[in-house]
């Protein structure tokens, strides 16, 4: 496997090139993977959907920054721990305030205590 990066000024036909080298390697190669920046995956998987033939899309795979982070992670066993989002921890925060309501003497007064919680660290 190979790495190779292609640069230039806009407009000077980068991604053309690419595509047109994808198109002529997609049946030679096992995978090739094309990595871009969150906002232009959709532009991506479109011109490469047009560039290649239409069984020949398994081969070629866009993938953005995060998701590649996100699949090595995995692989390694990077990701151990789950991480709760914003909406479960107040979840979370709410439930603890209210089975220990009778117990707290400045958290009990009403629902949007949740918020002071959750926003500390």
């Amino acid at each position: 496997m190979s790495l190779r990066l292609i640069y230039g000024r806009a407009g000077t036909g980068k991604s053309q090139f690419c595509f047109n080298e994808i198109s002529e390697r997609i049946d030679k190669e096992n995978k090739i993977y094309i990595i871009t920046p969150e906002q232009f995956s959709f532009t991506s998987e479109q011109k490469l959907l047009n560039s290649i033939k239409q069984d020949a899309v398994i081969s070629a795979e866009v993938i953005t920054f995060n998701r590649m982070a996100y699949r090595v992670a995995n692989e390694t066993g990077g990701i151990l721990e789950i991480n709760l989002s914003k909406s479960g921890k107040a979840m979370l925060i709410y439930s603890i305030l209210a089975k220990k309501k009778d117990e707290l003497k400045f958290l009990n007064k009403s629902d949007e205590n949740v918020n002071i919680i959750s926003t500390r660290n």
